[in-house]
C-alpha cells in the first residue's frame, strides 16, 4: 500500500516499532518481578543482538530456499527461519553466558514472557506487510478484499489477519506471564501460531516457492513446530520443579 514514508521504508519503520514494543513490554515484566538491575540490561543488549541475528537467519533460511527452488535472490525473508535461528542463538547464549553471570535467574525467567513480546513484534512487522503489499491472500470479491496497487483485482489481506491474530495473542501471553505467572506460554504460543499459520496459508496468494507433498513450505514447517510444541510441553512438565521463576533481588 504504502512501501515508503518519505524516504524511510515502511517495513522498516514496523519492523523498529514492534522491537521497540517488545522491550516495552519487556520491561513492564521486568518491574512486575523486580529482577537485578543489572541483570535487566544484560537481556537488553542480548535481546538486540539476537534480534540482529535472527534477521540474519531470516534471509539466510529464505536465500536457501530460493536456491532450492533454483532462485538465485537475496534479500527476502522468513519468519520461521528468523524465528528458529534467534531463538537458539538466545538460548545457547543465555545458557552459557547469562545463566553463570545470574546462577539464580533460569532460562524460564525469560521464557514465560518471551512468546509475549515475539508476537507484538510480529504483528507490527505483518502491518509492514501489509504497506509492503507482501503476503497478501487469494482473489477475493469478498468485502473483506483490499486492492494493492500492483494488483488489478482484490486479495484477502492476509496481512491484517495475522496481525490481528498476533495482538489478540499478545496481550492474552502477557496476562499469563504477568498476572498468573503460567509457564507454559511458550508451548501455548508455539501451538496456537503452528495452527494458525498451517490454516492461513490455504488463502495466501502470493508467490511461497512450490508445494511438496501438497503442501506449502510455511505448512510444512508449521507442523514441525507444532510437534516441537509438543516436545516443549513434555519438557515443561519434566523440568517444571527445577525452573526458579522469582528469583531474590541480589
Amino acid at each position: 500500500m504504502f512501501p515508503k514514508i518519505w524516504i524511510f521504508d515502511t517495513y522498516g519503520i514496523c519492523l523498529v516499532v514492534g522491537i521497540i514494543a517488545a522491550f516495552f513490554m519487556l520491561r513492564g515484566y521486568f518491574k512486575k518481578i523486580n529482577v537485578n538491575i543489572a541483570y535487566r540490561y544484560d537481556i537488553y543488549i542480548l535481546g538486540l543482538i539476537t534480534i540482529v541475528f535472527g534477521i540474519f537467519s531470516a534471509t539466510i533460511a529464505q536465500y536457501i530456499i530460493n536456491l532450492i527452488e533454483g532462485v538465485n535472490e537475496f534479500g527476502s525473508m522468513t519468519f520461521y527461519g528468523g524465528l528458529i535461528g534467534g531463538a537458539l542463538f538466545f538460548i545457547i547464549i543465555y545458557e552459557l553466558v547469562i545463566h553463570k553471570r545470574y546462577p539464580n535467574y533460569s532460562l524460564m525467567v525469560i521464557m514465560i514472557i518471551a512468546p509475549a513480546c515475539i508476537t507484538i513484534a510480529h504483528a507490527f512487522g505483518r502491518i509492514g506487510c501489509f504497506m509492503a503489499g507482501c503476503c497478501h491472500g487469494i482473489e477475493t470479491e469478498s468485502f473483506l478484499g483490499v486492492k494493492f496497487p500492483h494488483l488489478d483485482h482484490k486479495v484477502y489481506p492476509t496481512q491484517l489477519f495475522e496481525s490481528a491474530f498476533l495482538f489478540i495473542s499478545s496481550s492474552i501471553l502477557y496476562i499469563l506471564a504477568i498476572k498468573k505467572r503460567f509457564i507454559y506460554t511458550m508451548p501455548i504460543y508455539a501451538f496456537s501460531y503452528s495452527i494458525w499459520r498451517f490454516l492461513i496459508e490455504f488463502i495466501r496468494g502470493d508467490e511461497r516457492g512450490g508445494k511438496l507433498i501438497g503442501l506449502y513450505p510455511g505448512q510444512i514447517i508449521s507442523i514441525a513446530f507444532f510437534i516441537t510444541a509438543i516436545v516443549i510441553t513434555i519438557l515443561y512438565y519434566i523440568k517444571r520443579d527445577k525452573w526458579t521463576l522469582d528469583p531474590q533481588v541480589e
